[in-house]
């Protein structure tokens, strides 16, 4: 991954840093020689990751402690970020919850929706045009398997990753005539802490990827695919869906969401 560097250049900016696929973009990125922004609301994780980094790779590493539910924050970040030339950004930040969409906090689903969709959107619209004007650039967007088709039972979540994924691949053809590669991962169970916050239980996740193996397939893919969705099981789980009719797929997926939800809360009361 050292071409990396050579194609992008040496400055590298991550959300969504602190824990899970974020962490293993930057611990890749690093080991690759990238000076690095991270961002992420927790502070301390932050601050820990940079210093590890720092002193394993000795590379430069600023972090910046932000909320991209909150606007202000994210201007914050988007008018520090314009002010460095990122030849390669990765939008990995975002959140999800399960459960019947009536039932949900609508303040959490607002927030969920400023921080998966709307902020991956404002990146890319104040950070794209440096890469276009430099005719260099790489911009992964996260997604998810939920983003490609319909999922009841975690309706916010799947609606604000369909919003990134339309956009992104709108982006990826509009990006090339101008030398900028753009990535849309779609990863589907990842071992992390968000679907287990969500819920779920590891028993539960088919087809399980360590954060290290998605974001190094990302990093692999960038320039090469419009998406990846690493991981076989993954990758035939979700083309199932996409060929069949949309009715059935959304049937299917209730369902076994449905089913999910309710013995990750029989497992968990067992407990």
């Amino acid at each position: 991954m050292h071409n990396l560097r050579e194609k992008y250049g040496d400055k590298a900016l991550i959300t969504g840093a602190s824990s899970g696929i974020g962490e293993q973009f930057a611990w890749q990125l690093a080991a690759s020689g990238f000076d690095l922004l991270i961002t992420a609301r927790q502070e301390e994780q932050l601050q820990q990751l940079a210093d590890e980094l720092k002193e394993k790779h000795h590379i430069d590493v600023e972090i910046v402690a932000c909320d991209l539910s909150d606007t202000k924050q994210l201007d914050a970040l988007i008018e520090k970020a314009k002010a460095t030339d990122f030849g390669l950004v990765v939008s990995n930040a975002g959140f999800g919850a399960k459960g019947d969409f009536l039932e949900h906090d609508y303040v959490q689903v607002e927030n969920m929706y400023q921080t998966n969709s709307l902020a991956p959107s404002k990146l890319a619209y104040h950070l794209l045009p440096k890469m276009v004007e430099n005719k260099r650039g790489g911009f992964i967007f996260t997604g998810s398997v939920e983003g490609e088709v319909a999922f009841p039972y975690s309706a916010p979540y799947a609606a604000s990753k369909a919003f990134v994924h339309s956009l992104v691949r709108s982006l990826w053809l509009e990006m090339k005539q101008h030398g900028v590669d753009v990535l849309l991962l779609a990863p589907g169970s990842t071992d992390t802490a968000a679907p287990l916050k969500q819920g779920m239980t590891k028993d539960q996740l088919i087809g399980l990827q360590s954060p290290a193996f998605v974001a190094k397939k990302a990093l692999g893919a960038l320039g090469k695919k419009m998406v990846v969705t690493p991981g076989f099981v993954n990758y035939a789980f979700i083309s199932l869906f996409k060929i069949l009719p949309r009715r059935w797929s959304t049937i299917a997926a209730g369902l076994g969401m449905k089913k999910a939800i309710a013995d990750a809360k029989s497992q968990n009361q067992a407990k």
